[in-house]
């Protein structure tokens, strides 16, 4: 049984106007190059050959770009390289034994967290199933939208899908591992096109989740993250064979020339053969690839320079990849190259693709000392003291309930908590099992706007039910979410998925942080029966980015003040003067 190992090469649109041979494959990554990464990942599997198959008429120098380079750049030994045409290809499937097995690689789309090919082989324990590895973005903030529309053109809905909860469909196929004899014949021009073919066919197979997702490498912006990505973990760690760190998160080849005067801020890593001149400026993280030189006095930021590439004297590269040098001592890659009286002619800025941040803005410097922990801590033991103290109290109210109507005593209700995770808040059941069928056939009486439902004199609530409502004792229970480390005592209201998805920065801020029994909003809202949607919105943000031990305590002494929300407290004094402004100019765009 052999391993077959193909890997499918992509000339991205940034440089077309590149050397001969150049390709996605031979763009620099860290100490090496693309295909030098995979080839360390296809040597652990135990192949010692690999087929390279372009996408595109390669030139007569493309196959040389491959050769002897892996252990140069510390892979260890190099991999034979065959380059394949697609029918080529098919003769290689075709002399293969049954046994054998398949493997294809896209480096276009490359998994957030790196390839794991000895995973991917893993996961086939039957040698008949094919193992696709599939990008599958987690990011619960993101969200598509759709406009349905009837045969006349006119809006009949508008549908959002959020990719961590109701987005049905996959990412790229990042890698295949299959049985060779099942590629036999078959042609295609992506994983995702063999996937389905070989779904047609019906063959066995398996999707493996790369939940992090992945980075389409046809995109400048997309590789020069990746290549950020290991200049740093390269130049963070000891030195790979045939390099040396000259000075901090400076990382060169043996032979690399460096001239003293030469100004580098890592982390750069310069490659066999690199040689950066007098007077030259580096800033990282860079990275400039074999035989690559930066002339005298040469500006070169945040990028990657391809192998043999000449940036010129006084020339600037900032935030590309630069593929091609146009006559001696000038560089240009995308239309950008810098003109005689020292001006950028065709610049654009690049930005990096660097994980989000979390929405709490202003609340950094609770976050630093400790806020979060420690209100979890505190409000887990609270809640344990109040749930032994109040335990006679929740005995009555069980036993009331159980008597007044048939069905459970604590109503559950899956919502969301942090992070978009579930989780089933508790309450003291107040209306007829049977509610949330009725609940379609009440909406032309709801009482408020967005999302949520309210109506006087509800026919579902049950007489001890509307006792509860009132005297704010139905959601005791949620103590126990609180004491269980689901919910906050203060918090944005927790909500179930149906309402959050209304508004995406609305959900992205309230699901930073664990939803409260008590909050801003229940203390604050003023507009009650207009329907306060956009107050809904406004104040959940405001508490996120303004949350703190003492904001914590006003909404809490404001809860008890007003019977639980019964009448508004002023927002200004419990969030200030300023943030009152800026919570209103939040409510206007809300609005």
């Amino acid at each position: 049984m052999q391993l077959i190992v193909v890997i499918l090469d992509s000339r991205p649109a940034y440089l077309d106007a590149g050397a001969d041979g150049l390709s996605l494959l031979s763009l620099p990554l860290g100490a090496g190059t693309v295909y030098d990464v995979l080839g360390a990942q296809i040597r652990e599997v135990g192949a010692a050959r690999v087929h390279v198959l372009p996408g595109f008429p390669p030139g007569g120098s493309y196959a040389r770009r491959f050769g002897g380079r892996a252990e140069e750049a510390g892979g260890g030994a190099a991999l034979s390289v065959n380059v394949l045409t697609s029918s080529g290809l098919s003769e290689l499937l075709h002399s293969c034994e049954p046994s054998d097995d398949l493997v294809i690689l896209d480096p276009r789309y490359w998994p957030v967290g790196g390839f794991d090919l000895r995973e991917l082989i893993e996961h086939r324990d039957d040698r008949r199933w094919t193992v696709h590895a599939v990008a599958v973005a987690s990011d619960s903030e993101e969200a598509q939208e759709y406009v349905r529309l009837d045969a006349a053109g006119r809006v009949r809905c508008i549908r959002r899908y959020y990719e961590s909860v109701t987005w049905p469909k996959t990412g790229p196929v990042l890698a295949t591992v299959m049985p060779a004899s099942a590629a036999e014949d078959v042609t295609f021009s992506s994983l995702g096109e063999l996937r389905h073919v070989l779904s047609l066919r019906g063959m066995l197979s398996r999707d493996l989740h790369a939940a992090e997702g992945s980075l389409d490498l046809m995109q400048e912006e997309a590789y020069l993250a990746l290549q950020e990505e290991h200049a740093t973990a390269r130049c963070a760690g000891s030195p790979p064979p045939g390099f040396r760190f000259i000075e901090a998160e400076v990382l060169a080849s043996e032979s690399a020339r460096v001239h003293p005067s030469s100004r580098i801020r890592g982390p750069v890593v310069l490659q066999p053969g690199a040689q950066v001149d007098e007077g030259v400026t580096l800033i990282g993280p860079s990275v400039v690839g074999r035989g690559a030189r930066l002339r005298r006095d040469a500006f070169v930021a945040q990028s990657a320079i391809a192998e043999r590439v000449t940036v010129g004297a006084g020339q600037a590269v900032r935030h590309q990849v630069l593929a091609r040098t146009d006559g001696p001592g000038a560089a240009q890659s995308n239309g950008r190259m810098r003109t005689e009286d020292g001006s950028v002619r065709g610049a654009r800025s690049v930005a990096f693709a660097r994980p989000r941040v979390e929405f709490n803005g202003s609340a950094r410097a609770a976050r630093r000392r400790g806020y979060p922990a420690l209100k979890l801590a505190a409000e887990a033991a609270l809640a344990w003291t109040a749930l032994i103290a109040l335990l006679p109290l929740f005995l009555l109210i069980a036993l009331l309930v159980r008597v007044d109507s048939a069905g459970p005593i604590f109503f559950r209700d899956r919502r969301e908590g942090k992070g978009g995770r579930m989780f089933d808040c508790l309450k003291f059941r107040t209306m007829r099992p049977d509610a949330h069928l009725m609940q379609r056939g009440l909406y032309d009486d709801n009482a408020v706007d967005g999302p949520q439902f309210k109506m006087a004199n509800d026919p579902r609530v049950t007489r001890v039910g509307r006792w509860l409502r009132q005297a704010n004792l139905d959601e005791l229970p949620q103590l126990i979410n609180v004491a269980l480390g689901q919910m906050s005592l203060v918090g944005p209201r927790p909500s179930p998925f149906r309402e959050n998805q209304i508004c995406v920065p609305w959900r992205r801020a309230r699901l930073s942080v664990r939803p409260g029994i008590t909050g801003l909003w229940q203390v604050c809202r003023h507009d009650r029966n207009e329907g306060d949607f956009h107050q809904w919105i406004a104040y959940d943000i405001a508490y996120v980015r303004h949350q703190s031990f003492l904001l914590d305590l006003r909404i809490l002494f404001a809860t008890i003040l007003t019977l639980g929300g019964k009448w508004h407290v002023s927002e200004a004094w419990i969030l200030g003067t300023d943030t009152r402004r800026e919570r209103l100019s939040v409510e206007r765009g809300a609005a």
